[in-house]
């Protein structure tokens, strides 16, 4: 360590230290940084060290990254950042000084002063008691909305287009390559890099659209669940300052960072519900889409900054050991990942009010596949108001033998384009007759990806419930009632002509983790080597 050193760090992890005199002194370590503990406050010094991604090992360079640390988390935590001290070396000993010195001569080291933030109230926390609340997650997201909204987009254009983020992506996991064998398989890093490889190529035109949006811009860049407190509203702290280009890009990879730790805490349904909220807020189509790409991209940072921290020396052994199994656990989750995001056509089918839609929903938050949804299609091909109840009943009008027939072409062949263009489908639709169950298996054979049938089931009372609560609403893009919900029971073809395999039963009155492990769980088994796509 050069500068200061073991000495500096030694000499701060000392009371006398400190003007305000702490009762004690606790002392954590990053890979870039030491994090000093001291009552009230914190104090936070940077090592001097030079990795690809950032260089401090000039005291020059450090006290720039202070000053920036300062300047970039004062947008989202004003109040905790209080400035950039200097620490200069008097009479044999190491002096706090005040921040109107940081010009002085003689300066040693620079240290980041903050207000210190109770650990109780951090969000991984809370998390892991069961403390976290829809309306909690509402307003994170809405926090979140209202940062990205007045974040800059001044260097969005060199960072944001779809030849930029493959230039950051890959760049990444050419440095993840040194694990191999250590924190991540060759196997595992091998699919990763397909699958992401294979994403950005069949949205190439996505990112440079979203560029065009605005949807880049200069964020969080390290956005966790320890880095979020639960005091005075929410306080969102320790952004990374030490990179532009790792803090500038889409608002989909600041969420996805967030989303991809609640399901490193094992609450997939609080990321789910955070995805839906920031959507909703920022009325972001698109999202969902990116989602499980920049998951697995950023599950990916974290194995790395993991496994770079469990081989440095100067961190005490018990603290390496965590960081590399952190690191296999990041790499996992990104497998998972890669795997839960390759294309296929996921068909989830049933009668009216049965919970298709809500389901194809956390579906695609889960593997970023676009919904094709046959309400939708049917009101787009008959030119009719989404939400406006059409006067056709059941059998009738828009909802004809014949009309149906020319809303499962469309369906069918919009789904077969996309699975063309290596993209990942779910249709949301009845698919009662076993012609049209036939000929979607034919589609998948023939994209060569495997075809999961998901048929939505739930008791007839709460169908009923559901479809009277709907109504009463007239928000929903479905016209189906309870009467069109009886008619449907009788017309519906028994689902006997897919594979088991190909075909999944959920209860959308069971418990949502659990009909959601089981759907990943096929999904995972239709990706088996021995798998040939289509059915029976």
């Amino acid at each position: 360590m050069n500068g200061p050193g073991l000495r500096l760090v030694e000499a701060m992890m000392r009371p006398e230290f400190y003007p305000h005199r702490p009762a004690r002194v606790e002392v954590k370590q990053t890979h870039m940084s030491y994090v000093f503990l001291a009552d009230d406050f914190v104090y936070k010094i940077k090592k001097p060290v030079n990795f690809a991604f950032a260089d401090c090992s000039k005291l020059d360079s450090r006290y720039l990254l202070c000053c920036d640390e300062v300047r970039l988390n004062r947008r989202l935590a004003p109040e905790i950042y209080l400035g950039v001290a200097p620490i200069f070396a008097r009479d044999g000993k190491f002096v706090l000084g005040e921040e109107d010195q940081v010009l002085d001569h003689g300066v040693q080291e620079y240290a980041v002063k903050m207000r210190r933030l109770p650990d109780e109230r951090m969000l991984d926390r809370a998390v892991r008691s069961g403390e976290v609340t829809g309306d909690l997650i509402n307003s994170l997201a809405k926090r979140l909305a209202g940062f990205h909204r007045g974040a800059s987009t001044a260097a969005a254009w060199r960072y944001g287009s779809a030849p930029a983020i493959w230039r950051t992506v890959f760049g990444n996991l050419k440095e993840i390559e040194r694990f191999a064998g250590y924190t991540a398989t060759d196997f595992q890093i091998a699919a990763i890099k397909d699958y992401l490889k294979r994403f950005i190529n069949a949205h190439w035109e996505l990112f440079n659209d979203r560029l065009a949006q605005g949807r880049v811009r200069e964020g969080h860049g390290d956005l966790r669940c320890e880095h979020v407190c639960l005091i005075d509203g929410i306080q969102i702290f320790d952004c990374l300052e030490f990179s532009e280009p790792l803090r500038y890009g889409d608002v989909a990879a600041d969420l996805a960072f967030l989303a991809m730790d609640l399901d490193a805490l094992d609450a997939p349904y609080l990321a789910d519900d955070l995805i839906t909220a920031y959507a909703n807020e920022t009325s972001d189509e698109a999202l969902a889409t990116l989602i499980t790409f920049y998951k697995c991209y950023r599950a990916c940072v974290r194995g790395k900054v993991e496994s770079l921290k469990s081989l440095e020396n100067e961190v005490p052994p018990p603290q390496r050991e965590a960081a590399c199994e952190s690191a296999h656990g990041y790499f996992s989750l990104a497998h998972r990942y890669a795997l839960r995001g390759r294309p296929a056509l996921v068909i989830v089918c049933g009668l009216a009010g049965t919970g298709k839609s809500t389901m194809s929903r956390i579906l695609r938050n889960r593997t970023g596949f676009e919904i094709l949804s046959s309400d939708r299609t049917r009101k787009r091909l008959a030119e009719a108001e989404e939400i406006t109840p059409t006067t056709s009943t059941y059998g009738a009008g828009i909802y004809s033998p014949a009309f149906d027939r020319l809303t499962y072409d469309r369906l069918l062949a919009d789904a077969q384009a996309r699975l063309r263009d290596g993209r990942g489908v779910i249709i949301d639709a009845t698919f009662k007759r076993l012609d049209d169950r036939r000929r979607a298996l034919a589609i998948g054979a023939q994209a060569g990806v495997p075809v999961l049938f998901i048929e939505c089931q739930a008791e007839e009372r709460e169908v009923v419930r559901r479809l009277h609560e709907r109504t009463k609403k007239g928000d929903s893009l479905s016209d189906a009632t309870a009467e069109v919900y009886l008619s449907q029971r009788v017309d519906f073809a028994p689902i006997t002509e897919v594979r088991a395999r190909h075909h999944l039963v959920v209860d959308t009155g069971a418990p949502r983790e659990r009909t959601l492990d089981s759907i990943e769980s096929a999904l995972r088994d239709l990706f088996h080597p021995d798998d040939h796509a289509g059915g029976g």
